[in-house]
């Protein structure tokens, strides 16, 4: 067989190096349900085997399946049995709903030619060793989601920490796609910390910190 014509053309458009990936993505809604749903039908399929089994044997046996269709056949439609057929058709319809629900956005993306993800808890951790290499102190936290990173500091009576730990922390995270805006809670000093003067301290290298090495 011979190429096409415009093979070498295709070839040559063709962009080199590393290609973004697919954003990593939560687990769907669906599959768990899925899970036990599988799980339940092949306890069903162990217990129609049984049945099947004695019942080509001729053998007497103890029917464990025919006392639930009895049980179905003759009871009478009342209140409840509504109630549960309501209660079964919504359970149903929300497992049809669930399996087009969108997985939900777990990363946050790191400008480079490459694929790389990082999670908020690392953009926590990194705004924490940033602002305590600018300001020091150990009594420093953060939290963050996709969208904002809130970093609580102690007041070093400089009249600056949030200005300082707020820039510290932005030019930490300008690497990524979409910077998280950046909440600066400045925390009232304690005893210890007011008789000791806060040292700063060397950063903590996190993912953020290699992905910077290797773009430079």
């Amino acid at each position: 067989m011979t190429a096409p014509a415009n093979a070498h053309e295709t070839e040559a458009h063709r962009p080199f190096g590393p290609h973004p990936g697919l954003e990593p993505r939560r687990n769907p809604a669906a599959r768990w349900v899925t899970i036990l749903v599988g799980v339940t039908f092949l306890a069903l399929s162990g217990l129609l085997a049984r049945e099947l089994w004695f019942h080509y044997q001729d053998q007497p046996f103890t029917s464990w399946v025919r006392p639930v269709l009895d049980f179905l056949g003759t009871r009478a439609v009342d209140a409840a049995a509504v109630t549960v057929g309501i209660i079964i058709s919504l359970l149903g319809l929300w497992l049809i709903i669930s399996s087009f629900m969108p997985r939900g956005r777990t990363h946050m993306q790191v400008e480079s030619p490459a694929s790389i993800w990082v999670r908020p808890v690392d953009v926590a951790r990194k705004s924490t060793y940033a602002a305590r290499a600018e300001v020091g102190g150990e009594s420093v936290r953060s939290k963050a989601d996709r969208k904002r990173v809130t970093v609580s500091v102690e007041d070093d009576g400089s009249g600056h920490v949030e200005e300082l730990v707020q820039g510290a922390v932005g030019r930490e995270l300008r690497r990524l796609s979409h910077p998280p805006a950046v909440a600066v809670k400045v925390l009232p000093r304690t005893g210890s910390s007011q008789q000791t003067a806060p040292q700063p301290v060397e950063p903590h290298r996190t993912d953020l910190d290699q992905v910077e090495e290797e773009l430079r």
